[in-house]
């Protein structure tokens, strides 16, 4: 099979049609307004048509010598005609453009939804395999590629293809032989259509990924910018981002080479298609084949099909460029997501018993790397439970499989007795609240911070959760209270007042367990003793898992792992462990403590 034949299947393979149909898919709940946009874009390329039918006819009368007061009373009408014909042109334009919006930025809103949706819904072992500005660009480019091919290049390709349309079937009627010129052109632009188009395509989808990579970069640098100025690696970001572009760049060009080719093989071909028809037209007038006035109107009709067509390769391009974005939406919106369920259902509160059972675990990216080995943890409701040892230990990892962000390689995790695999995500995680070593707080307010621990909670209750955090004091101090802007990601704020926001937080989500990840670690003694009395008040009738480098915050739990390795090496009280001879504990204990 040539190359040729290859391409040509290409340009009406299964995936091409998937993908128009993944467009009307999203179209179809606006059809009542995108028909009419498309009739309407139907009758204005009809009226083009009709225009430059009478006016070059207009002309035609003219050169052939019309004159007389008859005449200049046809002139008159013709000219007033003409100008309706613009102005019903202009008026069910302006209407067309309109719906056409209507349509495609409600489709593309409903789009932007679902991408979102799917992104944030994505399992933990999926996300941490993609990186934050790849998923950003997703729905920044290649919305916006698939946005300009529903607003302009599909509009454009509808209209064009209906002038020369009806400017084929009015040429063929003037002069067969002529028409044929013209005709004969169409086999070659689509062979050329599908020899370039998937070409072009499978380039400009590489060069979205490139763009997507510098994006990447401009993300993490931004996400980063306190490290990377107190490194002074500005120029290393620098580099870094001109290398992504400089792919990019590299891609894009290649992508223009085939569009190029393409785009000037049509003129060339057209020109010549136009001079043989104006060279055999010439001859035709001079044998009388052919009138003066018919053939000012064919020659007003060929040029207009050829501007039609002449839009073809470089409309082709754009739409190839869309394709190609749309598959690296539609493989996010193909992704698995988490188990769903009904996150309005009526909350059930757990009493708050763990048990996990000889769990162990290896993340999806290292599957050889065991990070827990047979882990088993028995928490009766109320209980304080602490998690210690150095890092890369397994303790985040066990809280990690607890909010089920994993499920365990093996054993299995239980709450209430209950498998946590057998309960609703939602329910499972609205009876948990996690407070972190360091909290990232959104770029809201005071207040829209607190309440994302429950949504649409009033005021009075906002306040009260702050009162029990111990910041209701500081948050009252701010220029604007409760409504003051914490900047992006808390920045505003220090750390000491973004942990007890947390905590406000988590009161006002009023969990059965708490998980507590380093939550005094990084602050200083004034600032610990307040967060640490917010905490204390927070665990009471709790459930609470306390995973801590600090031995100082973990003495008054009612059992205390010590973990290594993946693997609970003790277990016991802090008398317990410290009394026993020879134990890890015991050493870092003396350490910390003595």
């Amino acid at each position: 099979m040539s190359e040729t034949e290859r391409a040509s299947r290409k340009l009406w393979d299964k995936s091409a049609w998937r993908e128009a149909r993944f467009f009307l898919d999203y179209l179809r709940p606006h059809y009542a307004v995108f028909i009419p946009a498309l009739i309407a874009l139907a009758i204005t390329g009809g009226l083009t048509i009709v225009f430059i039918k009478e006016l070059a006819a207009l002309v035609g009368k003219g050169i052939g010598g019309a004159s007389g007061p008859e005449w200049m009373e046809e002139l008159d009408r013709s000219l007033w005609m003409l100008v309706g014909i613009v102005g019903a042109q202009a008026f069910i334009a302006f209407w067309r453009i309109l719906l056409f919006a209507k349509a495609s930025e409600r489709a593309l809103a409903a789009l932007r939804t679902d991408t979102f949706s799917r992104i944030i819904r994505l399992p933990m072992a999926t996300l941490n395999q993609r990186r934050v500005g790849e998923l950003a660009s997703r729905l920044a480019n290649d919305v916006e590629a698939m946005r300009e091919t529903l607003v302009v290049t599909i509009p454009m390709l509808i209209r064009h293809s209906v002038m020369l349309t009806l400017g084929i079937i009015l040429i063929l009627q003037m002069s067969v032989k002529l028409s044929l010129f013209m005709i004969a052109t169409i086999p070659v632009v689509i062979v050329l259509i599908a020899v370039f188009g998937s070409r072009i395509r499978k380039l400009t989808r590489k060069a979205q990924d490139d763009l997507a990579g510098s994006q990447v970069v401009v993300e993490e640098s931004l996400q980063s910018i306190v490290s990377v100025k107190a490194f002074r690696n500005e120029s290393h970001e620098i580099d870094r981002y001109g290398k992504n572009l400089g792919e990019y760049l590299h891609t894009a060009i290649r992508a223009a080479v085939p569009r190029a080719s393409f785009i000037a093989f049509i003129i060339f071909a057209f020109s010549v298609a136009l001079i043989l028809v104006t060279g055999y037209a010439m001859r035709m007038l001079n044998d009388g084949g052919i009138g003066r006035e018919e053939l000012t109107q064919f020659a007003g009709l060929t040029g207009m099909i050829a501007a039609s067509f002449m839009q073809f390769p470089e409309l082709i391009s754009q739409l190839q460029r869309a394709l190609g974005a749309t598959e690296r939406v539609r493989e996010i919106l193909r992704d698995e997501t988490e188990p769903g369920d009904e996150e309005t259902a009526p909350r059930e509160r757990f009493h708050g018993e763990i048990e996990m059972r000889g769990v162990s675990f290896s993340y999806p990216t290292r599957p050889d790397n065991v990070v827990l080995r047979d882990f088993n943890l028995s928490a009766k409701a109320g209980q304080r439970i602490a998690l210690v040892g150095p890092s890369g230990s397994g303790k985040t990892t066990s809280i990690s499989l607890l909010f089920r962000f994993y499920d365990p390689t093996s054993g299995e995790i239980l709450i209430d007795g209950k498998d946590v695999r057998d309960l609703s995500l939602t329910t499972l995680r609205r009876n948990l609240a996690l407070v972190p070593q360091e909290v990232l707080l959104f770029g809201g307010s005071v207040r829209e911070n607190i309440a994302y621990g429950k949504p649409g909670a009033s005021e009075e209750e906002i306040v009260e959760a702050a009162r029990q955090a111990n910041a209701h004091e500081f948050i009252t101090g701010l220029a604007e209270g409760y409504g003051t802007l914490v900047g992006d990601r808390g920045a505003q704020l220090s750390g000491g007042q973004r942990q007890r926001i947390a905590i406000a937080r988590a009161i006002l989500a009023d969990p059965a367990i708490l998980v507590l990840d380093e939550a005094t670690s990084s602050l200083d003694a004034e600032s610990e003793r307040l967060v640490q009395e917010a905490l204390d008040k927070l665990m009471e009738n709790r459930t609470s898992l306390i995973i801590a480098h600090r031995l100082s915050t973990v003495r008054r739990c009612d059992q205390i792992l010590v973990m290594s390795a993946g693997s609970v090496l003790e277990r016991g009280t802090h008398e317990e462990l410290i009394a026993k001879q020879g134990s890890l504990y015991g050493s870092l204990a003396k350490l910390q403590l003595e």
